[in-house]
């Protein structure tokens, strides 16, 4: 089995997963090995592994059926969607913990430093985000990014500003794979209707500018965004090595303060 030569991501390593399918090693309907299985077999961790398969799944070139495992859909579609994804180094539960390290103190340096006209454009924005659930969810996203960019404008800093413009602009709207869960999944009116609730406890700690409750408030908004992409992509009905998705269950204020 050819190995990469850098450290393993999720597209490598549904490339390798991609090339077994159709070589013949397993037919239609075939049962794949168990997430496990699959990141020994390519020496990475399960959240990579994770990763590979939600692509590949996106791409139409696999079914996960929650419980039962990963199963190989062949069509007549399969051959040509196997390029239908083009490349990106960052994979989701990456980006998340990216975005769960970096948000939350950003967050809770924007409470000591925000401004009323600030706090208001804020509210003004999250109103304008539950007009849109179950609606235009391209608007949605927009305003979300919208409402995360200018808690970081609030801290007047422009290397937190250029990091959160970044963040958003090179790993999310412009990432194919979560546009594309987005696309599928991410829109559902209870899951925007979760962000937006999440949105509510931000705006309230920024308000009390207390910049533990911003930085917690922040840090289980993404947790919530982790969960719910974890339920998405149940691979088995077991759970997870936690310290393979780099996630604390809640926010460790004394990992996040070391001595």
């Amino acid at each position: 089995m050819k190995q990469t030569e850098t450290k393993r991501r999720y597209y490598e390593v549904g490339l390798q997963i991609e090339e077994l399918l159709f070589s013949g090693v397993f037919k239609a309907g075939a049962r794949l090995p168990s997430e496990r299985e699959l990141s020994e077999r390519f020496d990475t961790s399960r959240a990579t592994v994770r990763e590979a398969i939600i692509m590949l799944e996106l791409k139409g070139l696999v079914t996960v059926r929650q419980g039962a495992g990963i199963f190989f859909t062949e069509t007549p579609d399969s051959t040509t969607n196997r390029h239908i994804l083009p490349k990106s180094d960052i994979g989701p539960f990456e980006l998340l913990q990216a975005r769960q390290i970096i948000e939350s103190n950003i967050a809770a340096f924007a409470s000591t430093q925000i401004k009323f006209s600030e706090l208001r454009e804020l509210k003004q924005v999250l109103a304008m985000q539950e007009s849109e659930i179950n609606g235009n969810s391209d608007k949605f996203e927009q305003l979300d990014q919208q409402f995360h960019v200018l808690i970081a404008e609030s801290t007047q800093n422009r290397v937190l500003i250029n990091q959160a413009v970044d963040m958003w602009s090179h790993v999310r709207t412009a990432n194919p794979l979560w546009n594309e869960l987005n696309n599928q999944f991410l829109h559902e009116e209870r899951l925007q209707t979760l962000w937006i609730d999440d949105h509510k406890k931000i705006l309230l700690a920024l308000q009390k500018r207390s910049p533990t409750e911003a930085r917690n408030a922040v840090w289980q908004h993404i947790e919530n965004s982790k969960q719910e992409l974890l339920r998405l992509s149940n691979l088995e009905n077991t759970d997870a090595d936690t310290d393979d998705f780099f996630f604390a269950v809640e926010f460790d204020t004394d990992f996040a303060h070391p001595e």
